[in-house]
């Protein structure tokens, strides 16, 4: 009654009021805060979602809270919610999983090419020490080679 006086539906709070005779009841009208219907319809959804949302030892697992569309609380009990919240729950954790395992092929990926480019790395310098030993004189090395090791012979 108070709603539809609040919402402006002046005639349909007059009718509703005298077919439900509201004006016989000792309810006063000027103790009942605006919006109060409105107020008692979100926090009856949020107890509903709230519950729904509840796992079998009664608490709500942290991070776990899966919001329920308007439609779902309008449409479904309790239990019909608790197994949405269950699938999405479970939905969830497949897509972690997923994510897990994508992340795991990257790092692993990353490690393989940090190989190959060690490998590569390896092989050049093989490459390049194989080319230093062919330009080295066949008949020892080069002279100022020479002289660096007659100075490490003086030191002994």
């Amino acid at each position: 009654y108070r709603y539809l006086q609040e919402s402006g539906f002046l005639h349909s709070a007059f009718t509703f009021g005298y077919e439900s005779f509201v004006h016989k009841t000792n309810i006063n009208g000027n103790h009942v805060p605006p919006g109060a219907l409105i107020s008692f319809i979100q926090k009856g959804l949020q107890y509903l979602e709230l519950e729904a949302n509840l796992n079998e030892d009664g608490d709500v697992p942290d991070g776990e809270f899966s919001p329920l569309t308007p439609r779902e609380m309008l449409t479904k009990d309790v239990d019909e919610l608790k197994s949405v919240v269950k699938e999405r729950r479970e939905q969830v954790e497949k897509d972690r999983e997923a994510q897990r395992q994508q992340q795991e092929q990257a790092r692993e990926l990353e490690r393989e090419r940090e190989r190959e480019q060690r490998r590569e790395r390896e092989q050049q310098e093989r490459e390049r020490d194989r080319e230093r030993e062919k330009e080295e004189p066949a008949d020892g090395p080069r002279p100022a080679e020479d002289e660096e090791m007659e100075e490490a012979d003086d030191g002994d």
